[in-house]
């Protein structure tokens, strides 16, 4: 909302308002409005509010603030009828202080704490300006208005010897920097002159006092003014067009108007508007929204011609995002964006199709050297975000991308990111040719935190010349991310430098773990480590994350992997890009084994694309792109486990056709492309391909040949590749069945026994002999082996036939077995038994793997058709066997054929031909 404010205010001053879509502006506007409480909000606002304060006050972008910034610019719109103006002015009111004058950032409060409770010009500034448009008239409050002409009158410099002697302070604490790193007197004089103009006191100060402290920031050479008295010229352009409306007021008339004109006209830079200085070559859109207003107050702006009108009003849109705008121009190619870049080119083996000289240029130019000459040497860093100079410090308007908690610019993510950015285009030996990789090293083992007294001992400072402050200053500066990107650069650069193993640094690593110790919290059957400075689902994942991954890099990894896996299914949201990854990223470092819903995290990607911006949305709503979300999803395309449904028949008959159709995906494929092949690879088939069905399954047919081979059972792989690389395999097995119909005829005498046995094998063709194939015969004697022999045999078309004849040695009981023998049963299938313990003889077939039953006779024929089968259920990722005991045993099939009644004393050929020939 505050960009989106300025680039309104600039575009209206030039009269160039009616170039953009305004409707359009006015919903993002709207979309922050809460109807309820007649309240604006944003990301900026809440950062501001968030309790975790330590060292990170945000100065321009308080509640208030941003609720003026929208009142502005729906003034500037014509469009404040959309909300109610009342509701908006007893808001503001709630911000002012009674007991000190001023406003604060938000509604006071007695209880708040400082600096919260400090009122400060820029908030009071923007507070009567907002008023003054909303109420038109003062009457009511004349109180409040004399309180705060006669405070902003006390904040005036009257230390003679100040060099801000004459200038005014922004806030009554001298130990608060309310502008922050810019609290310079010539902004906060600005708000101070500005807010008595509105109420026509400007000539209640001290005028002689301010004109000399103006004097003394204006350079009567260059025709510029200076932002203090030691000609720091880091904004020097916005510090005139600041001094020349100043001076306006004030009535100072000293200086060269014409040429202090000239000096910012003539400065605009490459895209039309302007930086912050002449040598700081930073251009935020804070540096023009602040130039043109002065221009524009100081009646300038009509010098400009209409060629640079259109100039600036184009240079604009650099700034334009979404429906609103932002702080710094789409010129400022962050590091997050180059690493996302790089890394998902890597990670689909494409580096050779980028840029790498001007990307390597980029990175390069993100690099900053600091003259910081102390213990620790030299201090270097990277930046985040190129388009800046050698020397760059830091954005005035701190913008959100870049500024968290704490207020930190300069961190071991940005190192990181670049040197492995580097290190995948081949092109860190390059930059080591510059600097010393070493020096990288040493000053992040020097950022770690090892004061005993705080609760943070063990953790890592962000940056080296952190550890020059106080250790109250340095501990609220830890956050659990600045420990990650330690590790994770000190691995990279050991690992690069061949210098050993990460765990031989000379870093306390028990502190560190003690660190994380002491934040490892378990609820509720989840532990996790708490971050506390977020309460976000996708936040706390993210830093359980960094936890998990130092844990891990220092051997040190102990926790219960169920409280972990827990944490996960309470907490995962199909909703969020963020929260997905990070689940992902957990579930992958710990082999946690957990099964994501493909469909909806495959719904969250394609809902969250934005065909206009070719960018993702980080959820559901819309509402926030971000540039690391493609590296997310690349990462999780490219490395997540496959996920393949397989089917086919768990058994089949030789001779027949089984068809194996194969489905995969992982998080985010559900369909992969052109050069993705399936095979199943087995020996007894060698390759076969599957092909793409139009449903995107893969899906092969083949016929089970008539072959010794492939009996009892067809095993292989499914493999799947993907540009010829392996991505995923799945076991397949499946059982092949052979039907058998066995006849036999056992023939019982007083002193011999003698058997006839017909059997076919049941193939596609039909019915067909046993060819080269044994019919053993195991004798025993009251229950001792005695023999092996032989059946005798013929073959005819449709079946062989088995004879065979043993002689009692004496008169016992005997049982025979009888068991099958060929390439298809190398090691014997077990047919059935006969047992000669008397007349009413039981044949008994084998239970297991074969069984046959039947009350029979002395004499008796019996049919079997044996089938054998097994079945196996194969579905999802994992092979699962899944057997059921009816399905685990041969499926047999018994008839049984009355048999002629044969007297004992049968023992003639012709008898016998005489029986068979009957039983045939």
């Amino acid at each position: 909302l505050q960009a989106t404010y300025y680039a309104l205010y600039i575009l209206d001053a030039v009269g160039k308002l009616d170039k953009i879509n305004q409707t359009a502006t006015t919903e993002y506007l709207m979309s922050h409005y809460d109807y309820t409480t007649g309240i604006f909000a944003d990301q900026y606002s809440y950062r501001y509010l968030n309790p975790h304060f330590q060292h990170s006050y945000y100065a321009l972008t308080s509640l208030l603030e941003v609720n003026c910034y929208a009142l502005l610019s729906l003034h500037i719109l014509d469009n404040l009828d959309l909300i109610d103006s009342q509701t908006s002015i007893n808001f503001i009111w709630s911000c002012y202080n009674s007991v000190s004058s001023g406003f604060l950032g938000q509604p006071y409060d007695s209880n708040l704490e400082s600096p919260f409770n400090i009122s400060t010009m820029d908030n009071s500034f923007f507070a009567i300006k907002t008023l003054n448009t909303l109420m038109g008239d003062w009457a009511g409050y004349g109180e409040e208005r004399d309180d705060l002409i006669q405070f902003i009158n006390s904040l005036q410099i009257t230390n003679s010897i100040d060099w801000r002697f004459g200038g005014f302070l922004n806030d009554k604490d001298s130990s608060f920097d309310s502008l922050s790193y810019y609290d310079e007197p010539l902004f906060s004089s600005y708000y101070c002159l500005k807010i008595l103009e509105i109420f026509g006191m400007e000539y209640s100060i001290n005028l002689n006092n301010f004109n000399q402290f103006l004097e003394g920031l204006y350079d009567s050479i260059a025709h510029f003014f200076t932002i203090s008295a030691f000609e720091f010229n880091n904004t020097n352009l916005v510090a005139t067009a600041i001094g020349l409306e100043l001076s306006e007021i004030t009535g100072l008339s000293t200086i060269n108007r014409n040429a202090v004109i000239n000096f910012i006209l003539n400065n605009r830079n490459s895209i039309g508007n302007w930086d912050q200085s002449t040598t700081e070559h930073c251009h935020e859109s804070i540096d023009t929204f602040q130039i043109i207003r002065c221009l524009k107050e100081s009646e300038v702006v009509n010098q400009l011609t209409s060629q640079e009108k259109d100039q600036i009003a184009s240079s604009i849109a650099f700034y334009h995002h979404y429906k609103g705008y932002s702080l710094l121009s789409e010129d400022y190619t962050s590091l997050n964006l180059i690493s996302s870049v790089i890394n998902s080119f890597d990670l689909f083996n494409r580096i050779s199709d980028l840029n790498i000289q001007e990307l390597y240029n980029l990175i390069d130019g993100c690099y900053n050297y600091f003259g910081h000459f102390d213990d620790l040497g030299n201090v270097m860093g990277f930046s985040p975000s190129s388009n800046n100079n050698y020397y760059f410090m830091g954005y005035r308007s701190s913008p959100i991308e870049y500024y968290g908690f704490p207020r930190v610019l300069y961190n071991h993510k940005s190192t990181f990111l670049a040197l492995d950015s580097l290190k995948r285009m081949f092109k860190l030996d390059d930059f080591a040719l510059k600097c010393n990789l070493m020096d990288f090293i040493n000053n992040i083992i020097d950022c770690q935190f090892l004061d005993s007294e705080f609760e943070t001992y063990g953790a890592f400072l962000p940056f080296p010349m952190y550890t020059k402050m106080s250790p109250e200053f340095q501990n609220g500066l830890i956050f659990i991310e600045y420990s990650y990107y330690a590790i994770k650069t000190l691995e990279l650069l050991v690992e690069f430098l061949n210098i050993g193993n990460l765990v031989d640094l000379s870093f306390n690593k028990a502190a560190l773990y003690g660190y994380i110790a002491r934040n490892m919290h378990t609820f509720n059957d989840m532990i996790y480590f708490n971050p506390h400075d977020a309460s976000d689902p996708e936040i706390i994942l993210q830093h359980n994350y960094y936890m998990l991954y130092i844990l891990k890099t220092l051997n040190l990894f102990d926790l219960d992997r169920s409280n972990i896996t827990y944490l996960i299914q309470q907490n995962i949201d199909y909703g969020n890009i963020k929260n997905i990854y990070y689940c992902y990223k957990i579930n992958k470092i710990l082999d946690l084994g957990i099964e994501f819903n493909v469909d909806l995290t495959s719904n969250l990607i394609e809902q969250s694309y934005s065909e206009s911006t070719h960018e993702f949305y980080k959820t559901l709503d819309r509402q926030i792109i971000n540039q690391e979300i493609f590296l997310w999803i690349s990462e999780m395309a490219m490395n997540d486990d496959i996920y393949i449904q397989c089917t086919y028949k768990d058994s089949v008959d030789l001779g027949s056709v089984n068809t194996i159709t194969a489905f995969f995906s992982n998080l985010i494929f559900t369909e992969y492309g052109q050069l993705t092949s399936v095979q199943f690879i087995s020996d007894q088939f060698g390759v076969l391909n599957l092909e793409k069905q139009f449903d995107n399954s893969y899906q092969v047919s083949f016929m089970v040949p008539e072959d010794p081979q492939f009996f009892p059972s067809v095993d292989g792989m499914l493999k799947i590749y993907d540009h010829s690389k392996l991505i995923g395999e799945y076991p397949i097995s499946f059982q092949t069945n052979l039907e058998h119909k066995i006849e036999y005829l056992p023939l019982q005498k007083r002193k011999s026994t003698e058997f006839q046995v017909n059997i076919s094998r049941k193939f596609s063709s039909g019915f067909q002999a046993i060819h080269n194939s044994t019919l053993r015969i195991d004798v025993f004697m009251e229950n001792s082996h005695i023999d092996t022999k032989n059946f005798t045999g013929e073959d005819f078309n449709e079946y062989s036939r088995f004879y065979f004849s043993y002689e009692h040695p004496i008169e016992a009981n005997y049982i025979f077995e009888i068991t099958l023998l060929d390439d298809f049963f190398p090691n014997g299938l077990f047919l059935f038994e006969y047992d000669t313990r008397n007349e009413q003889n039981i044949p008994v077939a084998p239970q297991n793997p074969l069984k046959a039953n039947g009350m029979i006779l002395a004499i008796i024929g019996v049919v079997i058709t044996i089938g054998l089968v097994a079945g196996v259920i194969k579905v999802g990722r994992w092979v699962k066997l899944k057997l059921d005991q009816d399905e685990r045993m041969p499926i047999n099939k018994i008839r049984t054929k009355t048999a002629k009644k044969v007297d004992n004393n049968l023992d003639t050929n012709e008898d016998r031909k005489r029986y068979y020939s009957d039983w045939d």
